[in-house]
């Protein structure tokens, strides 16, 4: 068998791997990092005209893609940042902090948050609308409120010009005011997610994210909540009332699960024995690639 043969076969499948791994997301990365490797376009055509054996230089070409996948990876590795569109942030810390206030007109409200990753956490009410803590390095946020009537949008999101270089030492605690009725929009990175959503009346929750650690407990203040997670390699638990009648709905492509108190009604759906006489009900919708995850009634 031909070197060019091999040698293009072992690049394509490494390419298929990856993109598969990012489409599910397995792997986090930017691929912007891959075009700023094109030197190894020379190094692999250089290995190809050595006079050595074929199987020395698969050797070789497969230790040169491990190499740069390593790199593209790596969180410590400093790319040089084009200073004219980017704002590096890397060296200090950046606590940041601000409130929405709250008026007995705001009978709805929605939050719609772009986080990035580390840990993320929601477990206390507040006489504000909002109050947002922010502790860590690599990146500050903005904020947008919206008011028409008695229905208040506010959205928190990354600053922009702001590449994130780490995945480390970035936390976000936030706590909300419980008289509204909440819906709730969530886009985070690769993270530790703790939300405790009981003192809430929550109408609707969505979260989509990358490889997380999500851990979510909700309440029962609102007649029908609608739960929705997208996400990758996840470890998920869910902790709901036993008094709330809960229908999930799982769609995953590898799992782990432990769901207690819940009957299967068909493949992928699952209901608890007192869904019709329920007044109150939550319905979860979780799809997610690689996880591990778990329902729990209190």
């Amino acid at each position: 068998m031909k070197f060019r043969n091999i040698f293009w076969g072992i690049i394509l499948i490494f390419l298929g791997i990856l993109f598969t791994l990012e489409n599910l997301n397995v792997l986090d990365f930017d691929w912007y990092n891959m075009w700023r490797l094109w030197p190894v376009i020379f190094i692999l055509w250089g290995i190809s005209i050595l006079p050595i054996k074929d199987i020395i230089k698969i050797g070789f070409v497969v230790v040169v893609l491990v190499g740069s996948i390593y790199y593209m990876l790596n969180d410590n590795v400093r790319w040089r940042m084009e200073e004219d569109n980017y704002t590096e942030i890397n060296s200090h810390a950046v606590n940041q902090e601000f409130q929405v206030p709250y008026n007995d007109t705001m009978t709805m409200a929605s939050l719609d948050m772009e986080m990035a990753a580390g840990s993320f956490t929601l477990y206390q009410t507040s006489d504000q609308l909002v109050n947002f803590v922010k502790s860590g390095s690599l990146v500050t946020y903005k904020y947008i409120v919206k008011q028409e009537d008695t229905i208040t949008e506010v959205r928190i999101m990354m600053e922009d010009g702001v590449r994130l270089n780490s995945k480390k030492n970035n936390r976000v605690d936030v706590q909300l005011n419980s008289i509204p009725v909440w819906d709730m929009d969530f886009e985070i990175g690769a993270a530790e997610v703790d939300l405790d959503l009981s003192p809430f009346r929550l109408k609707s929750f969505r979260l989509e994210g990358g490889a997380a650690d999500i851990n979510i407990k909700l309440g029962d203040q609102y007649p029908d909540t609608y739960l929705e997670i997208e996400a990758g390699a996840s470890s998920i638990e869910l902790r709901v009332p036993e008094s709330s009648g809960c229908e999930l709905k799982i769609s995953t492509v590898l799992s782990g699960r432990t769901i207690s108190g819940f009957n299967q009604v068909e493949h992928g759906l699952y209901r608890t024995g007192n869904f019709d006489e329920a007044t109150h009900k939550i319905y979860m919708d979780v799809n997610a690639a690689v996880s591990n995850y778990s329902v729990i009634r209190y």
